[in-house]
């Protein structure tokens, strides 16, 4: 399991503007080259969107799938990213008087990723998701900006 977090000065409701969003997640969330199909019930409880990952040389198709919602606060999604794993990602928003803290949370499900010792996957999926959060909080921050011009 791993476990990141990061203040953003936006605020819970920004930050979920951009979790709500599935086109915005290659913008914050590493490895993903882009949305193919988002599904019409989106962000729903058991809806979810299809992507790439990879670069330009090679893509794996594959999905996330909402479990739990509960806006602004709470976010659980079952990323897939076979044939490596299938991972269960927590994402929690707490607000804060300067706007919130996003705290990140993954654990491997399946797959290889999962059978790795957690002293290999856990630093490896520590340094992506200080890197997504880095990413998201500049997207909220952005969204904020935005709903003030």
């Amino acid at each position: 399991m791993s476990k990141n977090s990061v203040r953003t000065e936006g605020g819970p409701e920004q930050v979920f503007d951009v979790l709500d969003d599935a086109y915005a997640y290659p913008r914050w969330v590493v490895g993903t080259r882009r949305v193919r199909h988002v599904d019409p019930s989106w962000p729903a409880i058991g809806s979810a969107f299809h992507h790439a990952v990879g670069s330009a040389a090679g893509e794996i198709h594959d999905s996330s799938k909402v479990l739990e919602r509960d806006r602004p606060r709470h976010l659980a999604l079952e990323v897939r990213f076979r044939p490596i794993g299938v991972a269960r990602v927590d994402l929690d928003v707490e607000a804060t008087e300067s706007g919130s803290v996003v705290t990140i949370t993954e654990r491997p499900l399946s797959g290889p990723v999962a059978w790795l010792p957690k002293v290999v996957s856990e630093p490896l999926l520590s340094v992506r998701n200080a890197l997504a959060l880095q990413r998201l909080r500049h997207a909220a921050d952005s969204e904020g900006e935005r709903g003030s011009a």
